[in-house]
């Protein structure tokens, strides 16, 4: 070990208070650990040296070098060009966030959508429970996650996780996290293009520490950890070992008073004022509910009515216990003449008849209410009881040590080891179903069935004859549980020491580093749904002569559902019987199993002095070797898929890299007039990975300070990430899904006679609102938009925009590597006027340019791209090659959606701080005040991809600016803290245009759903005692109880018109306490 001087003390706090004020609040305890650690450095290189009587003398000379996040060099001096922030953990913990995840994504770095607790129910990459968090909105693929300085492996289940689970990391045992906010790549290898995130944990413990936190929202979801540490340190060892246990109660939404009792419908209208609600739904028994209904559920579609709802024990169109709602006004007189009460009625309220009802009652109204919770299952109960934020319980085990040997070349063997375990099981809203039940099942009730079926038609004077249904409902039990236990273990063994071999080598100073890291883990999740195979051999059921009804071969078990039973249709969510349930509802299981193995070398030293300054010029030289390796494990049923939802293929296959890298520093300019230092780093890395050709990277680096108080510096480098695990190795898997196709003529552009099936439909330009180009992208394509899907005049009807095609996704072999252009320039003022007062002032302008980009687009998009995408008006976007179309039909058929390089993607800002610290004396005690304000200003958000040029500056998730202040007090033995969190407003592109909307329908204004947020501000409070051994902290966050901005629903990326992975606080206003103990 080496001596620990005030020197390198004051490094690291220069380092620490880069950007964010770290108060003197050590405990006395850790201060002593500290002294001894000294001590006992002393006196092992006395011993070593056989000069124990100069001991004093010698450590005033010995000036101890240290690296920072960035750079592998050793100086004994602060002095970078990158820019780095430091969050610490214990201010962290005083200001309320016990979550590793809450610590990263605070920062006004931390821009576009952060993955966090409240994304369940959401397909994600690294699976449900997961935490990660990604810089400069350029996602957490590109975003590389460190412990204690060494990669930490993917973790995660389901798919191919690509990011460090954030949720695996002890909480309690941070000490701090250092971000660095530059391409890394030289430094740390691939994916560091966004930049770094190390977090450092706890270590030189002396005695032992108990560490406790807690923290309460009003509106529930309660977080306990406990803590627990010990370390002692000898004459040339040390050692600490730490246990945690974090224990987070769920939410639900029904909890959760920001969440309502709905998902609201938010219109914006023309004259300023926010509409909320539906209106245009009546007649009814409630005309204007603020809550969204869609989508509907326990109805059944069928030719001639489209929905007709489950109203059991009544009919209005002679289907028993189903009803239908309105009609076109055209036919009211005819369904009159047959004896059908049918009315024209006004739906809005505004006094004119705009629409026709079924009124089988006579009382004026429908028949029922489409704001019933039977009807509406986003307002039913069940509905509140899903969790809004899920429990989580995590164990982490946690040891580092070293030895010293005690040899002329101060050998030291140093390891580390981290266990982390989670379990986390989600309560998810039940999935909707809509299976077509052919006209020959005996259960269909407009089937064939001579028992159970009738014509559903002839009620209202139509007879037809036997036809399919499809019921869509919501079933209890099916995908709505999903259970995740996900650990990870992570080891580090090494050596380092001095090379006294080469000590005559340049100007000596030679030591070395070897060291072994190997993580792995592993992911198991279970979900309970509806059986594909089963459900199909299920509605393949008949009537035999003698009556029973069955399914299957005999021998296989087969139970035939009943999807018209009165059990299926229930508020919430129907229910199977004991015997379907025993056959159609089965379990998926996943396994996941990553493991990363590194083996990492590397020399420094001090190669020459410049003659003109004495300075001496280091080199670091050095290698890695490193195996990534993902392995699935599926059930059969995994590997089929549940019903309604795609199979989860997983990924299986491994790569490997081999990396040599250096990094030189040349200090040509010290304490001259106008130039106190002139600094030039740079720095390279070749990578030869499994799969493509060896690719160079590198970095420059400069630092100019005219004088003290003044400090110039920039960076510019190139990164460079292979496409990672999931990328190339996802298997390829499809599912069906739901899209609009643009190129079907819109159903108000058809001309058709509803009571003749047989008519041949017509195209009415007039009403057709598609854009122009959107009409022509569909001609280019082969495709004719003014016919596409009109009936034929065969009795088939035709068919609508909405079709199930078949998504398939997947890793490609065919991907290249992304490189990326990284460059920053900052300023850095330091007042020199006082020294009464600390002020530091600093700006840093950053550019990142990423080329050939990775992405998975949705099939929603490559839609959208190809038909409807104003760069490519002419239909000749690429996107188009991946749609597939039947042959006969010209339906879409299949999208391709798996990964491909995009082309361009970028992200450019300025970051500003100011810390300013003081010390005043009052009532003869010593006041310190600290005000750290940091603030990022997003310039360029930007994508071309594949010629469909996009900047998303200013969206909900990219606001242009984030920022954060914190003002801290000490007195005596007392800390205040005060934190104000800003997320600017934002909105989303192309906003929907004014029109007559479901907000403001009958209201003589036109408005349009709301797609954009306001500026939000959150405020957090903390006081803290300590004494010699011990503190406690209390405060709370969210102290004004400030709800998060709100988004109508069509507006896309929230639940319940919360914008999700912003930055917003969800739980509500939270009090919180945590303690230290000593000993």
């Amino acid at each position: 070990m080496r001596e620990v001087n005030k020197l390198a003390q004051a490094i690291r706090f220069a380092l620490l208070a880069g950007t964010i004020a770290i108060p003197a609040t050590s405990f006395a305890a850790n201060e002593k650990a500290k002294e001894k650690t000294d001590k006992i450095a002393v006196q092992a290189k006395a011993k070593a040296t056989n000069k124990s009587s100069d001991i004093e003398e010698e450590v005033e000379e010995v000036v101890e070098r240290i690296a920072v996040t960035g750079s592998r060099i050793k100086r004994s001096e602060f002095s970078n060009a990158s820019p780095i922030q430091v969050v610490s953990g214990e201010v962290s913990r005083e200001l309320g966030l016990f979550d590793t995840s809450a610590m990263l994504q605070s920062t006004s770095q931390a821009s576009g959508q952060q993955i966090d607790s409240t994304f369940n129910g959401f397909v994600l990459d690294n699976g449900p429970g997961a935490a990660t968090v990604g810089f400069r909105g350029l996602g957490a693929d590109r975003t590389l996650v460190l412990v204690n300085g060494r990669r930490i492996a993917p973790a995660g289940v389901g798919g191919a996780p690509v990011a460090p689970d954030l949720n695996l990391i002890p909480t309690i045992m941070i000490d701090r996290i250092e971000n660095l906010f530059d391409g890394a790549s030289t430094v740390y290898g691939s994916d560091a293009i966004a930049g770094v995130a190390n977090v450092k944990l706890k270590s030189n413990v002396e005695g032992f520490q108990i560490n406790g936190s807690f923290s309460a929202p009003t509106d529930g979801g309660e977080q306990t950890a406990l803590g627990l540490m010990y370390g002692t340190t000898g004459d040339n060892y040390s050692f600490t070992i730490g246990g945690e246990y974090n224990d987070r109660q769920r939410q639900t939404f029904g909890q959760n008073t920001f969440l309502s009792d709905c998902e609201e419908r938010i219109f914006e209208g023309e004259d300023g004022n926010e509409y909320r609600g539906r209106r245009g739904d009546g007649p009814s028994a409630t005309p204007h509910s603020n809550c969204a209904l869609f989508p509907l559920t326990n109805r059944m579609s069928i030719p001639f009515f489209g929905s007709v709802y489950r109203t059991e024990g009544t009919t209005n169109i002679g289907i028993p216990n189903y009803s239908d709602s309105t009609l076109n006004p055209d036919n009211v007189a005819f369904f009159q003449s047959q004896g059908v009460n049918a009315i024209h009625a006004d739906s809005n309220g505004d006094g004119i008849n705009d629409t026709a009802i079924w009124d089988g009652n006579g009382d004026g109204l429908l028949d029922f209410d489409f704001a019933d919770p039977i009807y509406s299952y986003l307002n039913s109960s069940e509905r509140n009881k899903q969790d809004w934020v899920s429990k989580l319980e995590r164990v982490s085990i946690y040891a580092t040590g070293d030895y010293l040997f005690q040899d002329d070349n101060d050998t030291r063997f140093f390891y580390e080891g981290l266990y982390a375990k989670r379990d986390s099981g989600t309560i998810a809203g039940t999935g909707q179903i809509f299976p077509t039940v052919s006209a020959d099942n005996p259960f269909n009730i407009c089937g064939s069935d001579p028992i159970n079926g009738i014509d559903c038609r002839a009620g209202v004077g139509a007879p037809y004859g036997a036809q399919s249904a499809t019921p869509i409902i919501n079933i209890r039990g099916d995908r709505d549980r999903q259970a995740v236990d996900v650990y990870q273990y992570r080891l580090v063994a090494g050596v380092n020491g001095n090379l006294g071999a080469l000590d005559n080598f340049g100007e000596g100073a030679w030591s070395y580093e070897v060291a072994l890291t190997h993580s792995a883990s592993k992911g198991e999740s279970s979900r309970r749904g509806i059986s594909r195979s089963n459900f199909a051999k299920s509605l393949a059921a008949v009537r035999n002569d003698d009556g029973t009804i069955t399914c299957g071969d005999g021998t296989d078990g087969c139970v035939p559902v009943n999807l018209f039973s009165s059990n299926i249709y229930t508020e919430g969510g129907g229910t199977f019987t004991n015997e379907e349930a025993a056959y159609l509802l089965v379990n998926s299981e996943v396994s996941t199993e990553i493991e990363q193995t590194m083996f990492s070398a590397f020399i420094s030293g001090d190669m020459f002095t410049l003659p003109w300054n004495d300075e001496v010029v280091p080199l670091v030289l050095g290698a890695e070797l490193r195996k990534d390796k993902i392995k699935t494990t599926l059930n059969d049923v995994a590997r089929e898929g549940l019903y309604n939802l795609a199979a989860d293929l997983g990924a299986d296959g491994s790569k490997n890299l081999r990396e040599i890298f250096f990094e030189t520093e040349f200090p040509l300019i010290r304490g001259k007039e106008w130039a106190e230092e002139l600094t030039f780093t740079a720095s390279g890395r070749v990578t030869d990975e499994t799969f493509y050709a060896p690719e160079r990277v590198y970095s420059l680096k400069a630092i100019y300070r005219p004088t003290e108080w003044l400090t110039f510096r920039g960076t510019r480098g190139t990164s460079y990430r292979t496409p990672n695990l999931r990328e190339r190795f996802l298997n390829g898997g499809s599912s069906f899904s739901s899209i609009t196709d643009p190129c079907v003529v819109p159903d108000a552009a058809r001309v058709s006679d509803p009571l003749d099936t047989n008519a041949v439909q017509t195209y009415n330009a007039a009403e057709d609102e598609r854009e122009q180009r959107v009409l022509d992208s569909c001609s280019a394509n082969g495709v004719d938009p003014t016919s596409l899907g009109l009936s034929n005049g065969s009795n088939d009807g035709g068919f609508t925009s909405f079709v199930s095609a078949e998504i398939t996704t997947g890793g490609s072999e065919e991907l290249s590597p992304e490189r990326s252009l990284s460059e920053t320039y900052g300023i850095v003022v330091e007042q020199p006027f006082s020294e009464a007062f600390d002020l530091t002032l600093g700006v840093t302008w950053y550019d990142i340019e990423i080329t050939q980009g990775v992405a998975q687009p949705g099939s929603a998009f490559i839609v959208g791209r190809c038909f409807n995408n104003s760069e490519s008006p002419d239909g000749s976007s690429e996107f188009c090659n991946s749609i597939n179309r039947d042959a006969e039909t010209q339906q879409i058929t299949g999208i391709n959606g798996s990964f491909i390089n995009i082309g361009f993607e970028g992200s450019k800002g300025i970051d500003y701080n100011i810390f300013y610290g003081q010390k005043f004396v009052v009532a003869d005690n010593e006041l310190g005040v600290e005000l750290d304000i940091q603030a990022t200003q997003l310039k360029a958000r930007n994508f071309d991809i594949l010629g469909d040029v996009d900047d998303n500056v200013g969206e909900i998730a990219n606001p242009e600016w984030r920022g954060s202040a914190r003002l801290g007090l000490t007195y005596r033995d007392f800390r205040f803290s005060w934190r104000t969190q800003f997320i600017g407003g934002g909105q989303n592109d192309d906003l929907f245009e004014y029109d007559v909307n479901p907000g403001c329908d009958g209201l003589d204004v036109l408005c349009r759903p709301k797609e954009t947020t306001e500026d939000y501000t959150l405020h957090t409070f903390s006081m803290g005692y300590s004494q010699d051994n011990w503190a406690v902290t209390a405060g709370v966050r969210n102290v004004f109880n400030d709800a998060p901005p709100e988004l109508d629903g069509r507006a896309g990326g929230n639940i319940r018109n919360i914008p999700l992975g912003v930055g917003y606080d969800t739980f509500g206003r939270t009090v919180f306490a945590s303690f230290d103990y000593s000993f």
